[in-house]
């Protein structure tokens, strides 16, 4: 599965991906269960019997391989190697599907990853190294497939023999293979003129593919180097050489399944290939046409959809308002953007208010063609809606029509560009309620408890997520064709998730099997008929930026077994109490534990209620038998009744997997709330805080009311009261060192005590000031008025005194 186009990637960054890939898988594979990294050769020739080495770890005690197309693959014989590798015998039909298939390893005490291997129709020649010159090719034959390797700076050399006039084709799958490994490839002859290259295709993404007519007999050269000359031992190739067809599309690229479909292959050198076809329902669950002449089969399919709609196919001219007589819907257009600047108009009625879902493949059956749709109305030519890449690159819209009437789909490319494999296909469908489900990753790189292995007499839980368009409503899954011994234990998926817990329970007496399994869901009531199947995608070649996908591969069963018994088993204890909204709760989870196992467990609470929060895990410590989980749920927590579980692991030969039962978690409103007075206090003093009581569920004895949130150094003692006190007042006391400032992470917690249980709410929320004491006042005291010196009073001059003075200012003596 390509998620977007290559960006050249040195060598160093490829040899550190797929070390960090293979750690990855190493570091979270499930538990003792088997891992299994790859399969060896990477493919084999289909109508004969092939050894193929199965390499992981703990791959001992293999007892099956589960294929998910087997049709036309038989397994012989299992044979252990060592530990970590197997053996394993295949016969191919002579008919078997080409391509790639999936397989996986089922052992006494788990299952593995899933992996690929591949089936071609050519025999299979290896690399021979020296061929890293011009001058010394590795010689070949036409009609096979090379086996080889691109180390760092690495340029492979094949020279062939061809004739003139002939097809040659040249396709090569690298990326395909799952290792993040970018190929180029090149024809040339004999005088190192290239007669054609390709890095990346539209039909294999970042792998190529050459088809020509040979101009001149002789002898021809096919090169093989990684598109930036990086390379490294993971750097595998299968190389497809010969006079095999190579199309890359096929038009239409649909049709009615039932029905004979009149279907031309294009991108052949020889030309159009057109074959009649009967559309049948998938015999497998890959999508696709093999193109078959008397001179080969394409390596790889073609891409084709079988679907319940008619073809209509585009009449030229119509690149402009068309004539032509309207399509009914439902329908699919068919056409090709051919020329620069080509516009498809397509001509259909529609009644008013009707909606429409219209969907135009190009990039998704493998075309070169990057989309653009409009809708118009044919009688104003006014647009109505329109789309370029809703489907990367692809394009969608929901279309109502606003009358009776005849529309447009207008169809071009995004660049103007035209090509004659330009296929696209426009499907318009009413909107039809759909349902799928996938298992969650528990890790971003890694297959971990994407399987369901279940212990003897034990359990194992996963979380399931549905996947719901155009309708909502509860969902159930289904029991259908589940290994013996083994059941599943699931409640309705509730209408606004999407996600649901599922326990599944091996009896103590089941048997060791296991199946791939059609695992189905539906909606709830029955009549409406809604039913989905499971998928799972796994990342098979991620690159830059950000580790993107590359290639991955989908696969449409669950892989389920029952396996040897475990050293312990888990059980919740079904709490009596409610978790209410802005409370918590600690759930007890216990460890019945076989004689002589005391490993430390850790275990995960996975499904969470809306509003119902947690840590990640918790440990239940060596030797001991129980722990407390620890539950919370924020004050708009969805109320109802939850199912829930916990799973654990422990080191049982490497990490093994069991789970509690599936319990009930009730989330209710509150017992009891409080309206909180906000208070203050002067350092070294003490206040009262004062809290009004809002009963909303009685409840029996005393409750017990604490307020928690202080800072330091300050005491305020618990209450309690009962289901008819109406307030509380809380004594507060401080000392000198409590801290001065305005404080406001103080709250109540509640606790009502309930089957001998506690309920935990915050009931509200305060504020608490503190301030520095206020000096003493004192009263300002007027300060006397001080006395001046009184200026001396001078005594009455006699007469005798006042004649001298008069007598000396006149300069007379006196006598």
């Amino acid at each position: 599965m390509n998620a977007m186009p290559f960006s050249k990637i040195k060598n160093s960054f490829l040899l550190f991906l797929t070390l960090a890939l293979a750690a990855s898988w190493g570091a979270s594979a499930t538990a003792s269960s088997p891992r299994l990294n790859g399969i060896y050769p990477r493919g084999v020739q289909r109508g004969h019997e092939h050894t193929l080495r199965f390499n992981g770890a703990r791959l001992a005690d293999t007892k099956e391989i589960f294929l998910y197309d087997p049709l036309g693959v038989e397994v012989l014989e299992i044979k252990q190697v060592d530990a970590n590798n197997l053996n394993v015998k295949i016969r191919l039909a002579a008919d078997c599907r080409l391509g790639e298939h999936v397989a996986q390893v089922r052992t006494s005490r788990g299952i593995s990853d899933f992996r690929s291997f591949y089936v071609g129709a050519l025999p299979n020649v290896a690399e021979v190294e020296p061929n890293s010159a011009f001058e010394e090719p590795q010689k070949i034959e036409q009609n096979v497939t090379i086996a080889g390797t691109v180390k760092n700076e690495d340029v492979d050399y094949y020279s062939i023999t061809c004739t003139k006039g002939q097809r040659l084709s040249v396709e090569i799958e690298a990326i395909r293979l799952g290792t993040m490994f970018d190929p180029f490839i090149s024809l040339v002859d004999s005088k190192r003129f290239e007669l054609a290259s390709s890095d990346d295709s539209s039909l294999g993404s970042q792998d190529g593919l050459i088809s020509v007519t040979i101009p001149e007999d002789g002898e021809y050269f096919v090169v093989v180097r990684e598109a930036s000359y990086g390379g490294n031992d993971s750097s595998r190739y299968r190389l497809h050489v010969g006079p095999f067809p190579r199309p890359t599309v096929a038009y239409p690229s649909g049709g009615p399944k039932g029905q004979e479909v009149d279907i031309t292959f294009i991108g052949d050198p020889t030309g159009s290939i057109t074959q009649t076809l009967m559309v049948e329902d998938k015999a497998s669950f890959r999508d696709g046409l093999f193109v078959q002449d008397e001179q080969g089969i394409t390596p790889s399919p073609v891409s084709f959809r079988v679907s319940d709609l008619n073809n209509a196919l585009e009449v030229e001219p119509n690149n402009w308002w068309t004539e032509a007589a309207p399509e009914k819907l439902p329908i699919a257009f068919n056409g090709i953007i051919q020329n620069p600047n080509d516009l498809d108009f397509h001509r259909f009625t529609a009644k008013k208010g009707q909606a429409w879902d219209v969907h135009c493949y190009a990039r998704r059956i493998k075309s070169g063609l990057d989309p653009v749709i409009n809708i118009y109305n044919a009688k104003t030519k006014a647009r109505i809606v329109g789309d370029d890449d809703a489907r990367r690159p692809d394009c969608y819209v929901r279309f109502s029509a606003p009358e009776d009437g005849d529309y447009f789909v207008l169809v071009n490319d995004h660049l103007k560009r035209g090509e004659a494999d330009f296929v696209y296909r426009v499907e318009i469908t009413q909107p039809k309620p759909t349902l799928g489900f996938t298992i969650p990753r528990v890790d971003r790189y890694s297959q971990s408890r994407q399987q369901i292995a279940v212990a003897k007499g034990n359990r194992f839980a996963t979380l399931v997520n549905a996947g719901r368009y155009y309708f909502g409503g509860e969902l159930v899954l289904l029991q259908d064709n589940l290994p013996p011994g083994i059941t599943l234990i699931a409640k309705p998926m509730a209408a606004n998730l999407n996600s649901m817990p599922v326990v599944f329970e091996a009896a103590a007496d089941a048997e060791l099997s296991g199946k791939l399994v059609d695992l189905k869901g539906r909606h709830v009531d029955e009549t409406r008929n809604i039913i989905g199947e499971f998928s799972n995608l796994a990342d098979f070649a991620l690159g830059q930026p950000n580790n993107a996908l590359y290639y991955g591969c989908k696969v449409n069963r669950l892989a389920m077994a029952v396996t040897e018994k475990l050293p312990f088993k888990l059980e919740m204890v079904q709490p009596k109490v409610p978790l209410v909204r802005g409370g918590s709760m600690n759930l007890k989870i216990l460890a019945e534990r076989d004689e002589g196992f005391d490993a430390p467990i850790r275990v995960q609470f996975p499904f969470r209620a809306p509003g119902v929060g947690t840590v990640t895990h918790v440990d239940i410590p060596k030797g001991a038998n129980e722990v407390l989980y620890p539950l919370n749920a924020t004050g708009n927590a969805q109320i109802g009744k939850w199912p829930v579980y916990c799973i654990g692991s422990a080191n049982v030969d490497g990490p093994a997997w069991a789970s509690t039962q599936l319990a009930e978690l009730e989330v209710t409103e509150p017992f009891v709330t409080m309206e909180m007075k906000r208070t203050s206090a002067e350092l070294g003093s003490s206040t009262s805080l004062y809290c009004k009581i809002n009963h909303t569920t009685p409840f029996e004895g005393e409750a017990r009311a604490e307020i928690l949130g202080l800072p330091p150094n300050i005491i305020i003692p618990p209450l309690t009261f009962t289901k008819d006190s109406p307030e509380l007042t809380f004594q507060i006391q401080t000392n000198d060192k409590s801290p001065i400032g305005k404080h406001t992470s103080l709250f109540c917690q509640v606790t009502i005590t309930r089957d001998g249980e506690p309920i935990v709410s915050r009931a509200g929320n305060t504020e608490l000031q503190i301030t520095k004491p206020r000096k003493p006042v004192v009263a300002a005291v007027t300060p006397a008025p001080v006395a001046k010196p009184a200026t001396p009073v001078a005594k009455p001059k006699s007469r005798l005194q006042q004649l001298r003075e008069a007598a000396q200012n006149s300069g007379q003596k006196d006598d």
